[in-house]
């Protein structure tokens, strides 16, 4: 069962190894964990395992969300559908992340049979604020919390590499020329946030930023308007640091010495 309350500012681990997640479980500053197919393939998880360790992690997580991606984008609705209906019973906490097939009204189509069956979702791999206008709507239709992922740092590669090219709006004439709100991964999170807030889907629809490369951006996302925040182990370990931080504690520690050398 999912705790809303914890959902409006919270960490997720991105992650599939069952060691890093119990590790960081116990400190209690992840509410959820989330996986995909190239995290779970690089840490080893193969399809004979892949359902024992989904109900691990469950089972470490004790009821907070657990995000688990259908497979393969290129199968039919009808196999994403049956796929994400198997995902959802392995556990009671588990989140189908639905990726954001560009062209298509695929996802659209695949949230909205999900709903049905009162499974929550995850949109995810989304980099402009268009496509989370549409997962918001999608995901609001499961009438249970459910969460749409802007990829932070995938977004910022999208405007650099390529929305903010000039001939981008010729080749695309219905997307459309670069726009002010997709300038960065920032403004796509402020104008999503507002959006889900007049909307009135505040409740049931959650932000989450993905594609985290360092501690910066976590803090950037925040700021900007994300509920979420998925991290690997690596980088929630880098949010622990600052130098200043180690000089003063050198410092204090030695003061520490000094004062025990005088009793």
């Amino acid at each position: 069962m999912i705790i809303t309350q914890k959902l409006y500012r919270s960490l997720f681990l991105d992650s599939s190894n069952i060691d890093e997640i119990a590790k960081w479980a116990k400190t209690g500053i992840i509410s959820g964990v989330t996986t995909n197919p190239l995290i779970m393939f690089k840490q080893g998880v193969s399809p004979k395992n892949f359902n024992r360790t989904i109900k691990k992690i469950a089972l470490i997580m004790k009821g907070r969300p657990i995000s688990v991606e259908l497979s393969d984008s290129q199968m039919s609705i009808k196999d994403l559908v049956s796929e994400g209906k198997k995902l959802n019973r392995l556990a009671t906490n588990i989140v189908v992340k639905v990726p954001m097939i560009p062209n298509s009204d695929k996802t659209l189509q695949i949230v909205a049979q999900l709903a049905k069956s009162a499974i929550r979702v995850n949109v995810t791999a989304m980099m402009t604020f268009e496509q989370m206008i549409l997962a918001t709507l999608a995901a609001y239709s499961c009438k249970s919390p459910s969460f749409v992922s802007l990829f932070y740092a995938r977004s910022l590669e999208d405007h650099e590499r390529y929305r903010s090219k000039r001939n981008f709006a010729v080749d695309h004439p219905k997307v459309g020329p670069e726009s002010p709100v997709n300038s960065s991964p920032q403004e796509v999170l402020l104008a999503s946030s507002d959006f889900i807030t007049r909307g009135g889907y505040q409740k049931d629809v959650f932000i989450i930023a993905g594609s985290i490369r360092n501690a910066a951006m976590v803090g950037e996302a925040f700021a900007a308007g994300a509920n979420i925040v998925t991290v690997t182990p690596e980088v929630l370990q880098a949010m622990t640091f600052s130098q200043r931080t180690v000089e003063t504690l050198v410092e204090f520690d030695q003061a520490s010495k000094n004062l025990a050398t005088k009793k």
